[in-house]
């Protein structure tokens, strides 16, 4: 792991959409058309960047809600914020032709991590109660109604809102409030997807690991008295077993401990500062981390869209810019780039009792 610690001083400007709904529109179309020409794609990545860019002041204001309930709730509970990715974005435009990037409603994203599924649920209500001029525009409840992959968590979509700032009223916010076991179940699907190549978050790759993933999701459930419909005691123990031969036959425990070589550079060190910009590079077995304060903003913004355009074409290499109160809690918030899967590993050992680990 490197740590760049910027020093200039950059002054705070938070950046404004510079294009039409249309424009931007045109632009994410153009993003996933295959046969776009070089010309076409870098004014398209212009406007795609300043209209990701552009969410950042309305995330900050969304994460500042978020954190004060659930903070009120758990002073532990651990809170961060990322803009997408832009090979992210390009992703989902191509798996829903249908979509328009100015409807795309995760562009900027915050998240809660609670310890149980009461406080998680707790955090929810507070903030559908919170007066606020944010507007919610839609609520998923995964854990109850849980993802075909398995995948649990509470989303809650908001459209901006604001007297002062309504130049960002067009701009979608994502909410995500999780316990601490459906983090370390959701990251550990990023690390495998990461080091296989292959989605895994999307339900895309080798169905053995998708059937593992689904599976676990359905024991972890168990572990927090959350059974999924249709699961009795039979069914659980008869889960179990699958899973424990598809830990063998895939030698989980293994795959996922090499992936965590170099987990452990980050130490402990406890480094402070607002946003984070972060680079993994599967093939050197790093992390390069680069710290922002938040007069820095715009700064960080431009040098993470540079990174991208860098390594575009670099399967091995994955960036994203994040904000968290330390580079502690950036590991803990943000496992998936440090290929740590410990937690995972701790509670899918406690629910086999499996000799491996």
């Amino acid at each position: 792991m490197t740590c760049i610690q910027l020093t200039d001083n950059h002054i705070m400007t938070w950046i404004e959409p510079k294009y039409s709904k249309s424009a931007v529109r045109k632009a994410g179309d153009i993003l996933r058309n295959p046969s776009a020409s070089k010309e076409e794609l870098v004014e398209a990545l212009t406007i795609v960047n300043n209209w990701r860019a552009s969410h950042a002041f309305p995330l900050n204001s969304l994460q500042g809600l978020l954190r004060f309930h659930a903070r009120k709730i758990d002073s532990d509970a651990l809170i961060s914020q990322r803009l997408k990715r832009l090979p992210s974005v390009r992703s989902k435009l191509e798996r829903f032709p249908k979509m328009r990037l100015n409807q795309m409603q995760d562009i900027g994203g915050c998240r809660a991590i609670m310890p149980d599924v009461n406080k998680v649920d707790m955090v929810k209500n507070y903030l559908l109660e919170s007066k606020t001029k944010n507007i919610l525009i839609k609520e998923s409840n995964y854990i109850e109604n849980p993802k075909d992959s398995g995948y649990r968590g509470i989303h809650l979509i908001y459209r901006y809102g604001s007297e002062n700032n309504d130049i960002y009223s067009n701009h979608f916010i994502e909410i995500q409030i999780r316990t601490r076991l459906q983090h370390a179940w959701a990251t550990t699907v990023e690390i495998a997807g990461t080091f296989l190549k292959t989605p895994l978050k999307s339900s895309e790759g080798p169905d053995e690991w998708l059937r593992f993933f689904y599976l676990a999701s359905i024991l972890f459930s168990g572990a927090e008295a959350y059974i999924p419909a249709g699961y009795d005691e039979v069914k659980i123990k008869e889960v179990k077993k699958e899973v424990t031969k598809l830990v063998e036959t895939l030698s989980i425990f293994d795959k996922l401990k090499a992936f965590s070589v170099w987990a452990n550079f980050i130490g402990d060190s406890n480094s402070e500062a607002d946003y984070f910009l972060l680079l993994l590079d599967i093939n050197k077995e790093k992390v390069l981390i680069a710290s922002f304060q938040k007069e820095e903003l715009n700064f960080a913004t431009a040098y993470y869209a540079d990174l991208e355009k860098e390594h575009k074409d670099n399967a091995n290499v994955d960036i994203v810019l994040v904000a968290a109160e330390s580079i502690k809690n950036l590991r803990k918030a943000y496992p998936n780039y440090f290929a740590d899967s410990q937690s995972f590993l701790q509670t899918l050992n406690a629910i086999l009792n499996y000799p491996g680990i």
